[in-house]
């Protein structure tokens, strides 16, 4: 027989062997069960990267076919189980070929309804943009048939939450409680919940994580804070289950200003529409989740202000293939005023009908999801006025009442702290000079801090970024660059993991450090994101970065990504600090394009802000000696711009034979390296002898700044 039937045999004699052990047995068994039945031959037999021999390979990768075919489970790792249609297609009297026929049909039929079924879900329903909208309607099902179907809790199956005392509890709590006083929203809510059960509390996290689940504003760490701070509170707490938990990091669409400062009265309408749900009928519940009309006639009759965002998020979040991920009031309008013409002759009198009509028919012309907040479509509906839209291209919502909310709406990122007296003492540095160079960074994005050796680039790098990100959701992701560092340790690339099945090994897409701080930036855009690179000229640049170059300069554009080949776009939150040497290589050196993309900040020990902070230094540690002096009449005598000496090399203890030690094992030889090969004699010009002799010297003379040469 082939390789091919010789593979096929096997997989037959394991579902043989599977049937004869009762259904079920360990995978290694059937392994070698079947190997004993149907021996290897051939090349078969030929060892494969792991030593295992190659029919060992295509055994394991053919044992997702028979599960393709509907012929074997693996319900738990490492054990396989038989279907009674493997059992009757593998019997003993039905022939080889009518076996392997059958298999291959199946086989096939797996992967034809794969294709179909899509391309009946773009015919049928609104299909999700992208794969965080298609993440957040599958975890906001989890809600939908723990919670509204079984009535059951979302974070701890089996405590049945949603009763009607429990809604009760958040009626008199919540709704009942308006105006009770609080610093912020959680605030509030803490003081609003503080004498209620913990079954309430339980509810009322699940609501307000299931409101939050598909918002793009807030972020993943605030979804969650506002989440956890009520199950936390309670007596017995109860955590956040992981597949809830990772779905905080999608989002499906930007809510607007509404939603994003009129917590109370979004929420309020979700705790209405619980308590109107726990007082349907089991007959009515079912029909609402089954017929999308019935599931909106409720979310319509619910009390409160007419919030068409927080509504529709509701339609949304219970049918997503009917509504969609656009929830503005005004952009749906908009939207189908603009493509009345897809579906005209043929268009339903009903407004959302009719959208799901026009996204559907949009789809059919595109063979994939209608993103009406990209090109070419959103240019068609979009209006005109760049005042009322959102950074993302999407349109703000019009508030029910204006003057219920500030006059401007806030940022979707936290803007940079101002600079305080106490970080400036601590780097030793002016105040002003380090406000206008934070104010650089966020305005630019991308800075490079560039000076000799000891000037405290990536120590002020690192001051920075902290100084923004402390306390706040944001983070700090430090990488250093070299020679032999690639796109594929930055960004992301293939890496070869143990494949437990086959023994082999296979190659999976790994994230680089930018890839998952892109990744957390995205999902928390209103905080801020530091990269440091340190000694970034030691890298080949256009080879780490890639296509992410073009992204360093048009942050609001997408670009297909080398392996993953997915859109990506670098997040308009993430602020990259590089740091660089001159003394390695000049700014000069760099090619146009990186210094296009990049504003350069230079730290030089004889210009401000570097010039006097090794004095101001010594001064706070009360210090008498004369190394700020030495420091000066050394840097005079190196004729070098970018070969002289930063202070950071004598901010140190230096008792005993410290200083001597630094210069004769750290100074000398950085300069040694500067004056390789030109005979210099380091000593008697750099060395610490003689810097003291020309400043005895100098004393006496009452001249200043004279070189050793003289």
């Amino acid at each position: 027989m082939s390789r091919s039937d010789n593979r096929t045999n096997r997989l037959r004699a394991a579902l043989r062997y599977l049937d004869e052990q009762g259904g079920a047995a360990n995978r290694l068994d059937v392994w070698n069960a079947a190997r004993t039945r149907v021996p290897l031959e051939g090349e078969e037999l030929e060892p494969n990267q792991k030593g295992k021999p190659q029919g060992q390979s295509d055994f394991f990768w053919g044992s997702a076919g028979l599960v393709h075919a509907g012929f074997l489970t693996k319900p738990v790792l490492g054990e396989w189980h038989v279907t009674d249609d493997g059992r009757r297609a593998s019997a003993d009297a039905v022939p080889f070929e009518q076996f392997r026929e059958e298999l291959n049909e199946r086989q096939r039929a797996f992967q034809r309804a794969l294709r179909e079924d899509r391309e009946v879900r773009l015919r049928t329903e609104i299909l999700p943009p992208d794969n965080r909208a298609d993440l957040v309607r599958t975890t906001s099902q989890v809600f939908v048939e723990r919670g509204l179907r079984a009535l059951d809790s979302v974070f701890a199956p089996g405590r049945q939450v949603w009763r009607t005392d429990v809604v009760a509890e958040l009626k008199r709590c919540f709704l009942g409680q308006p105006d009770v006083g609080g610093a912020d929203f959680l605030d509030k809510l803490g003081r609003q919940f503080d004498d209620t059960s913990d079954d309430a509390k339980l509810l009322m996290a699940e609501l307000i994580g299931w409101q939050v689940l598909p918002l793009q504003n807030p972020g993943e760490r605030k979804k969650r804070q506002r989440v956890e701070f009520l199950l936390q509170r309670m007596e017995h707490p109860v955590t956040i289950p992981a597949e809830i938990d990772d779905a905080f990091r999608a989002w499906s669409f930007n809510p607007g200003t509404a939603m994003s400062v009129q917590l109370s009265r979004a929420l309020s309408i979700v705790v209405h529409c619980a308590a109107r749900w726990i007082a349907l009928s089991p007959e009515s519940r079912e029909h609402a989740l089954d017929y999308p009309w019935a599931w909106r006639d409720l979310v319509d009759s619910l009390p409160g202000a007419s919030f068409p965002t927080q509504r529709n998020e509701l339609l949304y979040l219970v049918h997503p293939g009917v509504f969609g991920e656009v929830i503005s009031g005004t952009a749906r309008d908009a939207i189908r005023q603009a493509f009345a013409g897809e579906v005209e002759g043929q268009a339903d009198d009903d407004p959302d009908a009719l959208f799901q009509q026009i996204a559907i028919a949009l789809q059919g012309k595109a063979k994939g999801p209608a993103k009406f907040y990209e090109e070419p479509l959103l240019g068609r509906w979009q209006p005109v006025e760049p005042e009322t839209v959102q950074a993302d291209g999407r349109q703000r919502e019009e508030l029910d009442d204006p003057a219920s909310v500030p006059v401007s709406e806030p940022m979707i990122r936290t803007q940079f702290p101002s600079v305080r007296a106490t970080l400036a003492h601590s780097l030793h540095m002016p105040e002003d000079w380090l406000q206008d160079t934070l104010d650089l960074i966020e305005r630019r994005k991308q800075v490079i801090l560039y000076g000799p050796p000891g000037t405290g680039k990536t120590f002020l790098a690192q001051a920075l970024s902290k100084h923004v990100t402390d306390g706040t959701d944001g983070e700090t992701t430090i990488v250093q660059f070299h020679p032999t560092y690639s796109y594929e340790d930055f960004f992301e690339g293939f890496r070869p993991v143990a494949n437990d099945d086959s023994g082999n090994l296979a190659f999976t897409l790994r994230k680089g450090p930018l890839r998952r701080l892109a990744d957390a930036a995205a999902a928390n855009p209103e905080a801020n994101y530091f990269l440091v690179i340190d000694e970034i000229n030691r890298g080949n640049i256009a080879k780490v970065f890639g296509e992410l170059y073009f992204l360093l300069e048009y942050r609001d554009s997408e670009i297909s990504l080398l392996y993953s080949d997915e859109p990506f776009t670098l997040p308009s939150n993430i602020f990259v600090i590089g740091t660089m040497n001159t003394a390695d290589r000049s700014i000069a050196m760099l090619d146009a394009a990186m210094r296009r993309r990049f504003a350069f900040i230079e730290l030089h020990p004889e210009r401000a802000p570097v010039q006097n902070v090794l004095t101001r230094w010594a001064a706070t540690k009360g210090l008498q000696d004369d190394r700020a002096d030495l420091l000066t009449r050394l840097n005079a005598q190196i004729q070098d711009h970018d070969a002289k000496v930063g202070p950071s090399f004598l901010m140190r203890d230096l008792a005993g034979t410290g200083l001597q030690d630094v210069w004769r094992y750290e100074i000398l030889p950085l300069l040694a390296e500067h004056h390789y090969g030109e005979g210099v004699d380091l000593e008697a010009r750099y060395g610490l002898a003689t810097l003291r002799r020309q400043a005895t010297r100098d004393a006496a003379d009452g001249a200043e700044g004279a070189s050793a040469d003289d």
